[in-house]
């Protein structure tokens, strides 16, 4: 079958499914799987209460079940005493490791693992972090100060306290919230907040019995799938729906939060928003639209990159390559700000043609997102020789590793010399397609259409981290990113 007949055919059920992934609202079917971590650290509080035996029983099935999968982490391994607690972090480089090795420390130690490393020195919070991390990192503190011996500070205690006792759970994000709880449990002073707390998660538990970092992700999820659709021609009635509710969750900073329920802003869930708003009605969203750059023209650091949440943090490939398609939209009022970020993203490219992977354990996600902003720039401006050559030279770079990183079977995976999986694929083709590199789709088609679903959707792995670089499992991403691949070749 041609490959164009291929891609269509292909795309034509993945957005049938698709649209069923959306509700009568316009959001899109979001929820995360269960995992691990949370349900073991749930299951200890659960332990201590004696009001929920049936949520108890439920996890300790789920946690039961979960032992016996091929797919766990080394995090998942060590909560559940297969693996040295040493290894729970083994290889992860970043410039979060310094919290993440604090974080970490804390995790075990609230969830009684055995041999626990004592805690590092404690990563002090600045400015730059955002809402729920300032929050986590004083959980952390209290958890590791005990274990530690040493004394927690009353206002620690009582700043926790008040974050359980709001009527929902703090920014939507489920393991700040089981850590506030794990910091706060050894002080009866504290245990009417606990006991609420305790209350709002168990409200969350899922079907399989098991816990997740947060119940939906939302507003990031429903423009990806509603971009997806958007960009494949398809749905129009149905993303209407999603542009609406998107637009009334703007925030009044101009930016998007990954859910309704929190109120940290992001340039990664902005930026998806308003690619997906630019391209269903952009007079119709025009004043959504203005706001989201003066955001994005705001969130922008010295060095000219992007960070994912607050301007002054690192700055990120991902968002960059994000805020670039966004300023792009009006080049010539952004001229300067997009010329230092395509400077800064051509940059920081590695030898290979990778760039670091940001909130994906898919190297395609950040080559896709580097690609999408670095060909909007080189596209609507005439960018300076020398970064033009830069850019230039980068896209050249990302589609040579994309071609020689390409299996036997036709599709990618995470990374070179993994299995094959639909998602990374996807974003394969998404890069490729606005490289014009067309060699690689005849037998990525092949692969696609040799494993897609009865429903027209797709299966794969976890690819999103939260946070870095725990997985975890978002189903209707893998389609919504197939689709997306597709509309850039043919379908």
């Amino acid at each position: 079958m041609a490959a164009p007949t291929t891609a269509r055919k292909l795309a034509r059920r993945l957005g049938e499914h698709l649209r069923t992934q959306i509700d009568h609202r316009g959001r899109a079917r979001s929820a995360c799987g269960s995992r691990v971590l949370e349900s073991v650290l749930t299951c200890r509080l659960l332990e201590d209460d004696a009001r929920y035996p049936t949520a108890l029983a439920a996890v300790r099935s789920y946690l039961r079940a979960a032992g016996d999968r091929d797919d766990l982490t080394p995090v998942d391994q060590v909560l559940l005493g297969t693996a040295d607690a040493r290894n729970a972090l083994a290889g992860f480089g970043h410039h979060t490791a310094g919290r993440k090795r604090v974080l970490m420390s804390a995790i075990l130690h609230a969830a009684g693992v055995p041999e626990a490393p004592a805690p590092p020195p404690t990563v002090v919070a600045d400015g730059s972090l955002h809402t729920w991390k300032q929050a986590e990192l004083t959980a952390c503190r209290v958890i590791c100060a005990r274990a530690a011996g040493t004394a927690v500070p009353d206002d620690h205690l009582d700043t926790l306290a008040g974050l359980l006792l709001r009527p929902q759970i703090f920014e939507g994000n489920h393991l700040p919230h089981l850590l506030f709880l794990h910091a706060l449990r050894p002080y009866p002073a504290h245990r009417v907040a606990v006991r609420h707390g305790l209350d709002l998660l168990v409200a969350t538990q899922h079907a399989d019995g098991g816990f997740s970092v947060a119940e939906y992700f939302d507003t990031w999820v429903s423009s990806i799938v509603a971009t997806a659709l958007t960009e494949a021609g398809t749905g129009r009635e149905v993303v209407a729906r999603t542009a609406a509710w998107l637009a009334a969750c703007q925030s009044g900073d101009g930016g998007w939060s990954y859910t309704p329920q929190a109120t940290q802003t992001d340039m990664d869930t902005t930026y998806t928003v308003m690619v997906f708003l630019h391209n269903h009605d952009p007079a119709r969203y025009a004043p959504h639209l203005q706001a989201g750059h003066a955001y994005a023209r705001g969130m922008q650091n010295t060095d000219g990159g992007w960070p994912t949440y607050r301007r002054g943090s690192m700055s990120e490939p991902a968002m960059t390559g994000g805020a670039l398609v966004v300023l792009a939209q009006h080049p010539d009022a952004h001229a300067e700000q997009i010329v230092a970020g395509a400077r800064w993203l051509a940059g920081v490219q590695k030898p290979d043609g990778t760039f670091e992977r940001g909130w994906s354990l898919a190297e395609g996600n950040a080559i896709f997102r580097a690609v999408h902003g670095l060909c909007a720039a080189r596209g609507r401006l005439a960018l300076p020789p020398t970064v033009a050559d830069a850019v230039d030279h980068a896209l050249s770079l990302a589609a040579g590793y994309l071609e020689r990183t390409q299996n036997r079977d036709g599709g990618w995976g995470h990374h070179a010399g993994r299995a094959s999986d639909p998602v990374s694929t996807g974003y394969a083709l998404a890069a490729l397609g606005r490289l014009h590199r067309m060699r690689p789709v005849p037998s990525a088609l092949e692969y696609l259409a040799a494993r897609q679903r009865p429903d027209g959707g797709f299966d794969a792995p976890a690819d999103t981290a939260a946070p870095r670089p725990i997985p975890v499992d978002v189903p209707v991403l893998a389609p919504a990113y197939v689709l997306r691949g597709l509309a850039r070749c043919g379908g």
